[in-house]
């Protein structure tokens, strides 16, 4: 049996800890810190995780270690302000550690994180699912066996929906660190995994160019007069997006975020709220120690049909396009004018079946001790934080800056 604990019981890790008995394995979770015990127990449920009948729950995570709960593994799903803090307290349990990313929103909170696992015997895992998922091991693989050639140029990009962003408590820069660090942090990690290097330095740009406006930070859109002509309010979501069965439905859902049980869930705010401090627009590149440069471009702005996830790798060769979106890669030769390709079943879990792999590595820690593929310090897992953050200062400083920690 499998003993799990949980700090910061949020969907992300209720929906990990759902995950530990995919290989077969029993376990229960028989520990959970979190300020909000009621919302942990009810995101626990949601996601059908096993409970143990006695679980202990605390108030935060100094309770939960005086209380020394007999855990085989913890999985830190704080707001992502508290995830150094959090990591660094439950070092000293010498337990086997899963922690969601970004795991850090600073460069003084990853030097401490750093500092602190650098020589640990404590295993620490990073919720990096896209280095790991089908598609993109596929795709490292045609990279290794030499069929683009040198790599020259990376280019990744993500256009998605920013309705959660902009309505739920990511758009709270203190809590998320901005969307470098919140969304961009996946893809640069398997941008950098493609190409088999570090980065040296970064340029970037961000600003928030869709979704301005003057409404009060916590109105949500039930309560907003211009909510029947609002580009994204209810009437617009029914009548030109043909979502829902009818305006009225379009109000009730747009004000509060519904679970699925069906019962109501957290408030959703005005995407057009004041003060929200978030962009929906950024784009960085990375000149790389191998002289490539990998770009990333993401908006929050894109809908329905527009809405893409993917890569280009050019290569000296051959060029290779990942698109997640529909399982699919192809591999366009330079050569010889031929097109290859390949459909990748990524299986049924999150992440594209990155969750999949993670999931299989944390528990193989759990049994063995050996470190994950995306461990922060052996499988580099710190990078594409540190990468993130010196993003957000070029962005903000208009300077180029070095990736050093």
């Amino acid at each position: 049996m499998i003993k799990i604990g949980v700090v910061g019981c949020g969907l992300q890790a209720a929906t990990i800890a759902s995950y530990v008995g995919v290989y077969g394995d029993e376990y229960e979770v028989v520990a959970v810190a979190d300020m909000n015990i009621a919302n942990a127990k009810s995101r626990l449920a949601e996601k059908k995780v096993h409970v143990s009948a006695d679980c202990k729950f605390y108030a935060d995570v100094d309770e939960f270690i005086a209380a020394k709960p007999p855990v085989d593994g913890i999985i830190i799903g704080t707001f992502c302000t508290y995830h150094t803090e959090t990591a660094c307290k439950l070092e000293q349990l010498g337990v086997p550690l899963y922690i969601e990313k970004p795991v850090a929103i600073n460069l003084e909170q990853l030097k401490q994180l750093y500092n602190t696992f650098k020589n640990s015997s404590t295993p620490i895992e990073v919720s990096l699912p896209m280095r790991l998922c089908p598609l993109t091991r596929r795709a490292k693989s045609l990279i290794d066996a030499g069929l683009l050639g040198k790599v020259h140029q990376v280019v990744g990009y993500e256009d998605t929906h920013g309705e959660i962003y902009f309505s739920t408590w990511f758009r709270d820069a203190e809590k998320t660190g901005g969307m470098f660090m919140q969304k961009a942090v996946h893809d640069i990690d398997y941008l950098f995994y493609l190409t088999g290097c570090n980065p040296v330095e970064v340029c970037a740009m961000r600003a928030k160019s869709y979704y301005q406006g003057d409404k009060p930070y916590d109105m949500t859109c039930g309560e907003c007069p211009d909510k029947m002509t609002c580009p994204e309010g209810p009437m617009t979501q029914f009548k030109e997006m043909g979502r829902y069965e009818n305006v009225c439905e379009a109000i009730e859902k747009n004000s509060m975020r519904m679970n699925p049980d069906g019962k109501v869930g957290t408030k959703k705010f005005c995407v057009f709220s004041k003060d929200i401090a978030i962009e929906d627009i950024g784009e960085c590149i990375f000149r790389m120690e191998s002289g490539a440069h990998v770009t990333h471009t993401q908006n929050f702005i894109a809908k329905a049909y527009a809405c893409r996830r993917g890569a280009r790798i050019c290569g000296s060769l051959a060029t290779l396009e990942i698109d997640f979106n529909n399982s699919t890669l192809a591999l366009y030769h330079h050569r010889n004018n031929s097109v290859e390709r390949y459909t990748v079943d990524q299986g049924k879990l999150s992440h594209y079946g990155g969750d999949r792999e993670l999931i299989y590595d944390y528990i193989q820690t759990i049994k063995t001790g050996k470190r994950a593929r995306t461990d922060l310090i052996a499988g580099n897992g710190v990078m594409s934080t540190l990468a993130c953050i010196c993003a957000r200062e070029s962005a903000d400083s208009a300077k180029f800056i070095k990736i050093e920690l």
